[in-house]
């Protein structure tokens, strides 16, 4: 069976955490919310690494490729908790966090991911 992230059946995981983060990154913008932009950046530059290899979902993907989505998926969610200093959001990333460590099992069952 080829390794793609559609035999993987992690794309829609991946386009919520992307979603969720634009949601997210809206919100604190239309709220005048205060947030450190160079995590905001790194957060965005993140969004577009990953969403690089989702315009090819049926390409074939070799682990160094997933290794990347992964450790650029962790980057956002680490990003997401140092972003600003209100402890309620960290509380509302947990969504995030449960759809990271899924995806991350679903690597881990197909021996992608070490």
């Amino acid at each position: 069976m080829e390794n793609n992230l559609d035999n993987l059946e992690i794309t829609e995981n991946i386009k919520f955490m992307i979603k969720y983060c634009d949601t997210f990154l809206d919100y604190c913008h239309e709220e005048n919310l205060s947030i450190d932009g160079n995590i905001a950046g790194e957060i965005v530059d993140s969004i577009s690494e990953i969403e690089n290899y989702l315009e090819n979902t049926q390409d074939n993907i070799n682990q160094k490729d997933l290794k990347n989505i992964y450790d650029e998926l962790n980057n956002i969610y680490e990003g997401l908790v140092d972003l600003n200093d209100i402890k309620l959001f960290n509380n509302i990333h947990i969504v995030y966090s449960i759809l990271l460590r899924q995806t991350k099992e679903i690597l881990e069952k197909n021996d992608l991911y070490e």
